[in-house]
Protein backbone atom coordinates (compact mmCIF):
# COMPACT_ATOMS: atom_id res chain seq x y z
CA UNK A 1 0.00 0.00 0.00
CA UNK A 2 1.41 3.36 -1.04
CA UNK A 3 1.23 6.13 1.48
CA UNK A 4 -0.19 9.37 0.05
CA UNK A 5 3.10 11.09 0.85
CA UNK A 6 4.94 8.79 -1.55
CA UNK A 7 2.23 8.31 -4.18
CA UNK A 8 3.84 10.81 -6.53
CA UNK A 9 7.44 9.80 -6.03
CA UNK A 10 9.51 9.64 -9.19
CA UNK A 11 10.00 6.25 -10.79
CA UNK A 12 13.30 4.98 -12.11
CA UNK A 13 11.79 4.20 -15.48
CA UNK A 14 9.75 6.77 -17.34
CA UNK A 15 6.06 6.02 -17.94
CA UNK A 16 5.37 4.62 -21.39
CA UNK A 17 1.58 4.50 -21.47
CA UNK A 18 -1.13 7.08 -21.23
CA UNK A 19 -4.22 6.79 -19.09
CA UNK A 20 -7.36 6.78 -21.26
CA UNK A 21 -9.65 9.79 -21.08
CA UNK A 22 -12.76 7.64 -21.02
CA UNK A 23 -13.12 4.25 -19.35
CA UNK A 24 -13.09 1.24 -21.65
CA UNK A 25 -16.69 0.50 -20.71
CA UNK A 26 -18.02 3.81 -22.05
CA UNK A 27 -19.31 2.29 -25.30
CA UNK A 28 -21.28 -0.41 -23.51
CA UNK A 29 -22.40 1.77 -20.59
CA UNK A 30 -23.59 4.57 -22.90
CA UNK A 31 -24.51 3.08 -26.29
CA UNK A 32 -25.88 6.43 -27.51
CA UNK A 33 -22.32 7.80 -27.34
CA UNK A 34 -20.65 4.84 -29.07
CA UNK A 35 -20.35 6.57 -32.47
CA UNK A 36 -18.95 9.74 -30.88
CA UNK A 37 -16.46 7.72 -28.85
CA UNK A 38 -15.31 5.96 -32.04
CA UNK A 39 -14.69 9.34 -33.71
CA UNK A 40 -12.79 10.57 -30.65
CA UNK A 41 -10.67 7.43 -30.61
CA UNK A 42 -9.67 8.01 -34.23
CA UNK A 43 -9.18 11.78 -34.18
CA UNK A 44 -8.13 12.82 -30.67
CA UNK A 45 -6.78 9.78 -28.82
CA UNK A 46 -3.47 9.37 -30.71
CA UNK A 47 -2.54 13.03 -30.20
CA UNK A 48 -3.72 12.97 -26.58
CA UNK A 49 -1.73 9.80 -25.80
CA UNK A 50 1.41 11.26 -27.38
CA UNK A 51 1.18 14.47 -25.34
CA UNK A 52 0.15 12.70 -22.15
CA UNK A 53 3.10 10.29 -22.30
CA UNK A 54 5.47 13.19 -23.03
CA UNK A 55 4.07 15.10 -20.06
CA UNK A 56 4.32 12.07 -17.77
CA UNK A 57 7.92 11.41 -18.82
CA UNK A 58 9.00 15.02 -18.36
CA UNK A 59 7.19 15.23 -15.03
CA UNK A 60 8.91 12.06 -13.80
CA UNK A 61 12.28 13.35 -15.03
CA UNK A 62 11.74 16.68 -13.25
CA UNK A 63 10.78 14.93 -10.02
CA UNK A 64 13.87 12.72 -10.21
CA UNK A 65 16.00 15.82 -10.64
CA UNK A 66 14.41 17.46 -7.62
CA UNK A 67 14.99 14.37 -5.47
CA UNK A 68 18.63 14.31 -6.62
CA UNK A 69 19.04 17.95 -5.61
CA UNK A 70 17.46 17.30 -2.20
CA UNK A 71 19.61 14.25 -1.53
CA UNK A 72 22.72 16.08 -2.73
CA UNK A 73 21.97 19.01 -0.44
CA UNK A 74 21.62 16.60 2.49
CA UNK A 75 24.97 14.98 1.66
CA UNK A 76 26.66 18.39 1.35
CA UNK A 77 25.17 19.45 4.70
CA UNK A 78 26.39 16.25 6.32
CA UNK A 79 29.87 16.70 4.92
CA UNK A 80 29.86 20.27 6.23
CA UNK A 81 29.04 18.93 9.67
CA UNK A 82 31.86 16.39 9.46
CA UNK A 83 34.25 19.17 8.36
CA UNK A 84 33.19 21.27 11.36
CA UNK A 85 33.64 18.30 13.72
CA UNK A 86 37.06 17.41 12.28
CA UNK A 87 38.72 20.77 11.57
CA UNK A 88 42.20 19.24 11.12
CA UNK A 89 41.11 16.62 8.56
CA UNK A 90 41.28 17.53 4.88
CA UNK A 91 39.15 14.77 3.37
CA UNK A 92 35.75 16.15 4.47
CA UNK A 93 36.50 19.48 2.78
CA UNK A 94 37.66 17.77 -0.41
CA UNK A 95 34.59 15.51 -0.44
CA UNK A 96 32.39 18.54 0.28
CA UNK A 97 33.90 20.47 -2.63
CA UNK A 98 33.66 17.54 -5.04
CA UNK A 99 30.06 16.80 -4.06
CA UNK A 100 29.13 20.48 -4.37
CA UNK A 101 30.65 20.72 -7.84
CA UNK A 102 28.89 17.52 -8.91
CA UNK A 103 25.58 18.75 -7.51
CA UNK A 104 25.93 22.18 -9.13
CA UNK A 105 26.85 20.61 -12.46
CA UNK A 106 23.93 18.20 -12.39
CA UNK A 107 21.55 21.00 -11.37
CA UNK A 108 22.82 23.17 -14.20
CA UNK A 109 22.44 20.31 -16.68
CA UNK A 110 18.95 19.56 -15.40
CA UNK A 111 17.96 23.21 -15.74
CA UNK A 112 19.23 23.37 -19.30
CA UNK A 113 17.35 20.23 -20.19
CA UNK A 114 14.08 22.08 -19.58
CA UNK A 115 12.07 19.14 -18.31
CA UNK A 116 9.74 21.41 -16.31
CA UNK A 117 8.98 23.58 -19.34
CA UNK A 118 8.52 20.51 -21.52
CA UNK A 119 6.24 18.95 -18.93
CA UNK A 120 4.09 22.06 -18.62
CA UNK A 121 3.76 22.53 -22.40
CA UNK A 122 2.86 18.88 -23.01
CA UNK A 123 0.44 18.83 -20.08
CA UNK A 124 -1.37 21.93 -21.39
CA UNK A 125 -1.75 20.30 -24.82
CA UNK A 126 -2.96 17.03 -23.29
CA UNK A 127 -5.52 18.80 -21.10
CA UNK A 128 -6.78 20.87 -24.03
CA UNK A 129 -7.28 17.64 -25.95
CA UNK A 130 -9.04 16.11 -22.95
CA UNK A 131 -11.39 19.12 -22.94
CA UNK A 132 -12.12 18.48 -26.63
CA UNK A 133 -13.37 15.01 -25.68
CA UNK A 134 -16.02 16.38 -23.39
CA UNK A 135 -17.02 19.34 -25.54
CA UNK A 136 -17.47 16.97 -28.47
CA UNK A 137 -19.52 14.55 -26.37
CA UNK A 138 -21.67 17.40 -25.04
CA UNK A 139 -22.35 18.63 -28.59
CA UNK A 140 -21.86 22.27 -27.64
CA UNK A 141 -20.21 25.18 -29.42
CA UNK A 142 -18.59 24.22 -32.70
CA UNK A 143 -19.40 20.57 -31.99
CA UNK A 144 -23.16 21.08 -32.14
CA UNK A 145 -23.50 21.39 -35.91
CA UNK A 146 -23.45 18.89 -38.75
CA UNK A 147 -19.71 19.40 -39.44
CA UNK A 148 -18.70 18.59 -35.87
CA UNK A 149 -16.08 16.01 -36.92
CA UNK A 150 -14.32 18.59 -39.08
CA UNK A 151 -14.47 21.05 -36.16
CA UNK A 152 -12.91 18.38 -33.96
CA UNK A 153 -10.10 17.85 -36.46
CA UNK A 154 -9.50 21.61 -36.60
CA UNK A 155 -9.41 21.66 -32.80
CA UNK A 156 -6.76 18.94 -32.71
CA UNK A 157 -4.67 20.83 -35.28
CA UNK A 158 -4.99 24.02 -33.21
CA UNK A 159 -3.84 22.24 -30.05
CA UNK A 160 -0.93 20.67 -31.93
CA UNK A 161 0.08 24.20 -33.00
CA UNK A 162 -0.08 25.37 -29.38
CA UNK A 163 -3.28 27.35 -29.73
CA UNK A 164 -6.55 27.19 -27.87
CA UNK A 165 -9.15 25.32 -29.96
CA UNK A 166 -12.21 27.31 -30.95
Amino acid sequence: MDLPLFARRPRLRDPSTSHPVLPATTRTDYPALADDVDILEQVVTPEFARNDVTALRDQNRYRRQQVLVLLGAAVVSGLGGVQAALPDARWPGAALAATSVLLATSSRWAGEQGSLDGYLAARVRAERLRALYFRFLSRTGPYAGPDRTAALQRGVVAVRAGKEPE
